[in-house]
């Protein structure tokens, strides 16, 4: 080859791959505006914590860290004895109430019949008080017999109206009884939830984790024993956190193409929502930048993405994993 020619081979190669590095250029322009990606995402998901509503000892742990769980599963359980004690005392109320309301029944009872034979006896009293009016208006019988029939007639009615105080009062003891009884079945029902409290059950699917419960530990109300993560599809997402120059042709809706650093699996999803703020503006020491040496600093927004269905069928992924988000800004 002479070297004219070897000459105008150089060149073809170099403006070969002139045309090469432009077409490649061109393309990576055009992604650029097209899609939008971002290093910094990570899993997220719920956190469920379980905890003992009311005190006691710890009398078994039944799981183990990273342990996999169904939903009414046994977690923990607690000493129960001194909710066997209290269910004992409310149940013996109970059947003491309910003993008062019946003998307060049988009392009502009683009342109504005294009632009935003191009506009838002021009935009685009545026919003979008449019998004697007329007999002592013929003069057939001295005054005397007369006016013992009219008081045994008032004493028959008096006698009345104290048997309708008596059904009276028996009837208020009754719901006062009744009263007594609802308060006692109400603390019935009160220790019988403070007893069913002594099992600790799991939430929710998902795994044990921030396992802090140990047998013979005394745990206060509201302390926290453990964890539970759910790790089903609609229990985990990511977040995404874009700049905000990355932003202007971002909508929900959109596809978005995943990949995980765990073992470089690639999902889809798709773009939920948008953060209502940046992560500056919800930090525990927010930036003053109302100040004389102010640097401007390009802010990220976290962008909510929720997966696919059967993006995850095997839940391999974990809460906090870093993942490798694109954005398809064409997709609605």
């Amino acid at each position: 080859m002479d070297r004219r020619t070897r000459k105008w081979v150089s060149l073809s190669a170099i403006l070969a791959l002139a045309a090469i590095g432009g077409g490649w250029a061109i393309a990576q322009w055009r992604h650029g505006r097209i899609y939008v990606s971002t290093e910094d995402a990570y899993v997220r998901g719920h956190v469920v914590t379980v905890s003992s509503r009311i005190p006691g000892p710890l009398l078994a742990v039944r799981v183990q860290e990273n342990q996999f769980v169904r939903a009414g599963q046994a977690l923990v359980d607690l000493d129960p004895r001194d909710c066997d004690t209290t269910l004992a005392r409310a149940e013996a109320s109970l059947a003491e109430a309910r003993s008062a309301l019946a003998l307060n029944a049988a009392q009502i009872a009683q009342a109504q019949a005294q009632l009935q034979a003191a009506e009838s006896q002021q009935g009685l009293a009545e026919i003979e008080k008449a019998r004697m009016g007329a007999l002592q208006a013929r003069e057939s019988i001295p005054r005397q017999k007369f006016d013992q029939a009219r008081t045994a007639e008032e004493v028959a009615r008096a006698q009345v109206a104290a048997a309708r105080k008596q059904v009276a009062a028996a009837q208020g003891l009754l719901g006062v009884s009744q009263s007594k009884v609802q308060v006692a079945q109400a603390a019935l029902d009160q220790a019988r939830l403070q007893r069913s409290y002594c099992s600790i059950v799991a939430p929710c699917d998902g795994m044990v984790s921030r396992k802090m419960a140990e047998p013979s530990m005394v745990v206060a109300a509201g302390q926290p024993l453990l964890a539970v993560v759910p790790l089903g599809q609609e229990a985990v997402w990511i977040e995404a956190n874009f700049k905000e120059t990355q932003l202007q042709r971002v909508r929900p809706g959109q596809k978005v193409r995943l990949k995980t650093d765990f073992d470089g699996r690639r999902f889809t999803g798709t773009v939920d929502s948008l953060s209502a703020g940046t992560g500056a503006a919800f930090s525990l020491l927010p930036a003053e930048n109302a100040t004389g040496n102010w640097v401007k600093v390009v802010q990220r927004l976290p962008v909510r993405i929720h997966l696919d269905p059967d993006a995850d069928p095997e839940h391999r992924l974990r809460l906090g994993l870093s993942v490798e988000a694109e954005i398809d800004t064409r997709s609605r």
